[in-house]
């Protein structure tokens, strides 16, 4: 069996839609007998909104950068918190910083952090709360950052995994994700296949530096307008993700990877 696995934002979803074109290929790859993953930044609620749009049923989700799985049920198969004194640390680190305020994804929920003026660049979600209010924060999978000034999320993520050890900043265009230490969209394709034996092949494409491991480690690769940094570390820069389900694409077979 193969298994695909594709990020959202920017390599299936682009331009505000996912194309009749990537649709079709994703329903076509699963009628062969195959599975298709998407690998996400976004929390549950977030791509199932976007989901709800498009005629798509991928067979699991990964979310906040690999903090979680779920089946196509939305049965949760893994979560990996933040420890909550580090969260609350980086939280009250990001307040100082200016007043874009921050996002926090839990197992149930999101919550925006509003800045000191009661401010936030994050989209709305299931509530708002103040700096003085996080200790009522529980099972913290992700912290968001965002700000259209791309350097300074890069920057940001260099801070953060200089000052905090145990955890992860991913530059993400405009956002700077945080997850706990070891998370990220590579090791949840791992806890994938260590859980499927009957998966000899593994395909995978990104667009942004939260792809990058992922696709250095299963020898993925970009759309054409990825950043180069990615580009750089992608066996192949492809027009569209339905290229990557074609017969032809270049991609690493799993059971050679996993026999290593």
């Amino acid at each position: 069996m193969k298994c695909a696995v594709s990020d959202f934002d920017r390599t299936l979803y682009v331009n505000g839609a996912v194309s009749e074109r990537n649709i079709e290929a994703v329903k076509q790859w699963q009628r062969k007998g195959n599975l298709f993953f998407i690998a996400t930044g976004r929390n549950l609620a977030s791509i199932k909104e976007q989901l709800g749009f498009f005629d798509l049923e991928p067979d699991g989700l990964i979310l906040n950068n690999g903090a979680a799985i779920m089946d196509k049920e939305g049965k949760l198969l893994l979560c990996r918190i933040i420890e909550k004194k580090t969260a609350l640390k980086i939280l009250r680190f990001l307040h100082e910083l200016n007043e874009d305020g921050s996002g926090v994804s839990m197992t149930d929920k999101k919550i925006n952090v509003l800045s000191s003026s009661g401010t936030t660049t994050q989209k709305a979600c299931d509530g708002v709360c103040r700096i003085d209010q996080i200790e009522g924060l529980e099972s913290i999978l992700q912290i968001h950052r965002r700000n259209k000034d791309e350097a300074y999320i890069r920057r940001l993520c260099k801070v953060i995994n200089e000052r905090f050890d145990q955890v992860s900043a991913f530059a993400n265009v405009w956002n700077a994700d945080i997850v706990a230490k070891g998370v990220d969209k590579a090791a949840a394709v791992h806890w994938i296949l260590n859980r499927r034996p009957d998966i000899d092949e593994v395909r995978v494409m990104g667009d942004s530096a939260n792809d990058a491991g992922m696709i250095r480690e299963f020898h993925g690769v970009a759309p054409v307008w990825a950043s180069a940094e990615v580009r750089q570390t992608a066996a192949g820069v492809l027009n569209d993700a339905a290229e990557l389900l074609e017969d032809s694409c270049p991609s690493a077979v799993c059971f050679e990877f996993r026999k290593n």
